[in-house]
């Protein structure tokens, strides 16, 4: 809650910013009054202090001394560098939203003390920090059927019952209040949805081009705005340009990528297996495993295009080869590998699955302004790790994120277990510790929704569900949502 206080008088040494003064006090021939500068009308995050910093200046060169009037100013300090603050941050939720009337008063050390004066109105803006309303996509055990289910955190609600298949290779995708379910392999197909009737199909379109013979494996959708998504097509060369508007095929494809020079020299399928896509700085980064006849790995990378010409960009990444991408260090991006945080991409890989080393499974980090590429971690830098891999990660900021590690096993039967690791993006320090007690069951998907709550898919044979962790804690949020199915892919309508 907001308090108030006793008004502070502070002097002043400050820095300019933008527009607005008012002279009050008199003026002289000889002197004249301060002037105060800056943002007149800001509005701020909600649960933050900060307001801006304010600039006061006197044309005699006199000191000046700060002071804070106004219906308001009891909720305000400022100091002498004209840092203005609330001393208590505001809650949006309880209705602390503003406008906020405060008056910086400077004034000089002149014989008349002149002042000058800035009136700001401050506004509180709200900050997402429930976690978002889901979609996710789960499968039976046997792989034998799918199904999609909603999921209510606010009310902890569970819906089940949408897109019931009899098959298993579905995911789904979202953008805004656009739901997109997609069936990979052998199934070729995309269908819209929207939020406010998800049990009514949009359209539904076909993945293949005329007179394909092969499946083209749809694996991810990436919206750039409502109007154009890319289609990545794990069984094709080339990624298609989308209008998810389109109410008829004819209008739906726009045109596509062409990543035919990553097909790697021992690859006769004809793809470079693009795995995983995001959007970062009005440029697209795919991430391609590039296997061979045999799905054995060959050098990873990443393609990147301006998103407004779709052309490819030259990122110099590698004067020895003939490719624009980025090679990487690690082997085997697999789906849902490659996310954005600020002006850095990130990328998670694998390695192949009849390798033991641990070192080409690694999380890696491309700087969108220069394609720069730095190794952040490897899964042997797992403290006492033998036998788990990376398989995805999510970042909070420049200084936390998360990522699943899991290690197979064949005795009794195959099963898997995975942790939860939070890490430090820009340092690599694995903290020594699982998150929300991990390790004992399967971890198939982490997302991380707009109010950076983190969310894990648990595939376990007795209590199958969805798991939200408080990134600010590391603690569940609620009790496991529970799922009749086993979760996959997860999306948010935001």
């Amino acid at each position: 809650m907001l308090t108030s206080f006793k008004k502070h008088i502070l002097p002043l040494s400050l820095v300019l910013s933008t527009v607005a003064l008012a002279g009050c006090g008199g003026s002289s021939k000889s002197n004249v009054a301060p002037i105060v500068t800056g943002a007149s009308s800001p509005t701020i995050e909600e649960n933050t202090t900060s307001v801006g910093t304010y600039n006061a200046t006197d044309a005699d060169g006199d000191a000046i001394v700060l002071s804070l009037t106004g219906n308001s100013s009891d909720l305000f300090s400022i100091t002498q560098s004209g840092e203005l603050s609330f001393i208590d941050a505001p809650d949006f939720d309880s209705g602390e939203v503003g406008p906020f009337a405060v008056t910086i008063v400077a004034t000089d050390d002149s014989k008349k003390n002149l002042t000058g004066e800035l009136a700001i109105q401050v506004s509180v803006g709200d900050v997402k920090d429930t976690p978002s309303f889901a979609v996710v996509q789960t499968v039976a055990p046997d792989f034998s059927g799918s199904e999609v289910v909603t999921l209510d955190p606010i009310t902890e609600q569970v819906t089940k019952g949408y897109y019931i298949k009899d098959a298993s290779d579905y995911t789904v995708r979202s953008y805004n209040k656009d739901v997109f379910h997609i069936g990979r392999y052998n199934i070729d197909s995309i269908s819209k949805y929207n939020a406010d009737a998800l049990d009514t199909e949009v359209w539904s379109y076909t993945t293949q081009d005329t007179g394909d013979s092969n499946t083209r494996n749809p694996y991810d959708l990436v919206s750039v705005n409502e109007s154009k998504a890319y289609l990545l097509r794990y069984g094709s060369d080339k990624v298609w340009i989308v209008n998810p508007q389109a109410t008829q095929f004819e209008d739906f494809k726009l045109g596509q990528l062409d990543l035919s020079s990553y097909i790697a020299d021992n690859n006769s399928n004809g793809t470079p297996n693009p795995a995983s896509a995001t959007i970062a700085d009005g440029k697209l980064f795919i991430a391609m495993q590039r296997l061979s006849d045999s799905f054995s790995p060959n050098t990873a990378y990443v393609a990147v295009f301006d998103t407004a010409t779709d052309q490819e960009i030259e990122t110099n990444a590698d004067e020895n080869d003939n490719l624009k991408g980025i090679p990487l260090q690690g082997l085997n991006p697999l789906g849902h590998s490659i996310v954005s945080q600020g002006d850095t991409v990130y990328v998670t890989t694998r390695n192949s699955y009849s390798s033991t080393d641990l070192t080409s499974s690694r999380i890696e980090a491309i700087a969108t302004s220069d394609y720069n590429l730095s190794s952040v971690l490897s899964a042997a830098d797992i403290e006492n790790n033998t036998g788990a891999f990376i398989g995805s990660s999510v970042v909070v900021s420049e200084t936390k994120g998360y990522f699943v590690a899991s290690e197979t096993f064949f005795t009794p039967s195959y099963y898997e277990l995975s942790t939860v690791y939070i890490f430090n993006p820009t340092t690599g320090v694995i903290a020594n510790e699982k998150v929300a007690a991990t390790g004992t069951e399967q971890i198939s998907y982490i997302a991380l929704d707009a109010a950076n709550f983190l969310w894990l898919s648990v595939s376990n044979p007795e209590k199958p569900g969805v798991d939200v962790i408080n990134t600010e804690t590391n603690l569940k949020a609620f009790p496991r949502l529970a799922t009749e199915l086993n979760p996959s892919a997860i999306a948010f309508i935001e």
